[in-house]
């Protein structure tokens, strides 16, 4: 029950959009011009752009820097992290090309190696408080809480309005064995952004670790509301109910959710377990039989009891 939602780490976008010539020719004007592609939307096109730009002018650390930041929104990861590299080595002093490079690493599952690049960014201007909320995410995901926390309390006091610095020092201070302080950050952030759906999910996480299921329900509830394709919610909230005794709930849950991943294993076990408790044997057959064919290793003892 204990599905924690991430926030990921924020590639800090350091561009300033610039008008760019109606026809490029020389290699800053096709660095204004893969700007405004990328700034519309044009990804691959804003790629060639910069591209052209490097070719035109190889030591150009803004072209390298850029492209790579186009490519990262591309999906391309490993080639970013090559371009943010070649940005580092023509300019040392770039901080942003550090920052996102970490990012890069990060996605990569190099959580140390983002840590190293974003205390360079950090070492450059110790002022931008997206850059320690970076660094805290991937310490957290070394297991390094502690030292997470110490980011993200850095980050919020250089922006005390920053809803997603307290989101994740609440996941912090949760994993790290401290409910009340999460329930306490992740209300902070909720102050700040009543939108915020990952809060209002992560808070009614610790609501529930805490014993307080009535309180979880509203804040998943709240999470749906705000968005209804979030499946870890449904599965919470149906979770939830059934520990208060409402099956129907926890059946209507979870076909909620498997209307939305049909081939969740978990979630017709789930609602087989529910079905059961409801005296709905043949249904709770019939989702424990479709999670077993789904790979659910629980579903053959549960099935063991219907003599199945």
């Amino acid at each position: 029950m204990n599905i924690i939602h991430r926030v990921s780490i924020v590639a800090a976008v350091l561009l300033l959009l610039q008008t760019a010539a109606t026809v490029a020719q020389t290699a800053d004007e096709y660095l204004e011009l893969g700007i405004e592609l990328g700034s519309q939307g044009h990804v691959q096109e804003a790629i060639d752009s910069f591209s052209r730009a490097i070719m035109l002018d190889p030591g150009n650390a803004g072209a390298y820097y850029n492209r790579g930041l186009a490519k990262s929104l591309g999906g391309d990861v490993a080639q970013a992290l090559a371009d943010y590299t070649r940005a580092i080595e023509l300019d040392p002093k770039l901080l942003g090309a550090y920052n996102n490079r970490g990012f890069a690493r990060a996605a990569l599952g190099d959580f140390r190696g983002a840590v190293a690049d974003i205390s360079k960014a950090i070492a450059l201007d110790p002022s931008i408080p997206e850059f320690y909320n970076n660094r805290g995410t991937a310490r957290s995901a070394l297991g390094d809480y502690k030292g997470a926390i110490a980011d993200y309390s850095s980050s919020i006091r250089l922006s005390p309005h920053l809803a997603g610095a307290y989101n994740n020092r609440g996941l912090a201070k949760s994993l790290s064995g401290d409910p009340g302080g999460a329930i306490s950050d992740f209300t902070l952030a909720l102050e700040r952004d009543q939108g915020y759906e990952a809060a209002w999910y992560n808070r009614g996480n610790a609501r529930a670790n805490s014993g307080d299921l009535k309180g979880a329900l509203e804040d998943y509830s709240k999470a749906l509301i705000l968005n209804a394709g979030f499946t870890e919610a449904y599965n919470n909230r149906a979770c939830t109910k059934a520990a208060l005794g409402d099956y129907p709930g926890a059946v209507e849950d979870m076909s909620q959710l498997l209307q939305i991943l049909p081939d969740n294993a978990e979630a017709y076990y789930n609602r087989g377990l529910a079905r059961k408790q409801l005296g709905d044997t043949g249904g709770a057959i019939e989702d424990l039989q479709k999670a077993a064919s789904l790979g659910d290793t629980l579903s053959a003892e549960a099935l063991r009891e219907f003599g199945k």
